[in-house]
């Protein structure tokens, strides 16, 4: 699909809102509500809009503690990857998974209650695996910024 200058404007504003009424986002890119629903529903058929979500406070709920791992695995055969990638995947706690390139394997950001919550998902993620070198743990101290905005031009 072919984004155009609509297309790209209503990515704007939903990632700015994405409970912005479909009237005021038509009234903002010049195009009639039911147009602006159609091409919100085609985003979405084609992937482009993956999810609508709700940024919640974490610490308003219980969970202040953001986790940073960086995981090393044994060995990269792909059956023993996709196991790898498929228990963090799976795991409520783990809410960013991404293969990369360098000194490590996975990262991981986690969220949790407190460290007996965390020390018990090592145990499970890590040390109960067959498959992990290592892992290093990184505490967030302070949340400058959290968003998952995309760039769109």
């Amino acid at each position: 699909m072919e984004l155009d200058s609509y297309d790209k404007k209503i990515l704007k504003l939903l990632q700015q809102n994405n409970k912005i009424s479909q009237r005021t986002l038509a009234e903002n890119v010049n195009l009639s509500a039911s147009a602006v629903n159609r091409r919100i529903a085609s985003l979405e058929e084609h992937g482009i809009i993956k999810e609508n979500v709700s940024i919640i406070n974490p610490t308003k709920v219980g969970r202040p503690i953001t986790i940073i791992v960086e995981v090393k695995i044994e060995n990269e055969r792909l059956d023993l990857l996709e196991n790898d990638k498929k228990r963090f995947v799976n795991c409520p706690q783990v809410q960013q998974v991404y293969y990369v390139t360098g000194d490590f394997d996975f990262l991981l950001v986690l969220n949790v209650c407190d460290m007996e919550e965390y020390e018990q998902l090592t145990r499970e993620l890590f040390f109960k695996a067959d498959n992990i070198k290592g892992f290093k743990t990184i505490v967030v101290m302070q949340n400058a910024k959290q968003n998952l905005h995309v760039i769109v031009d």
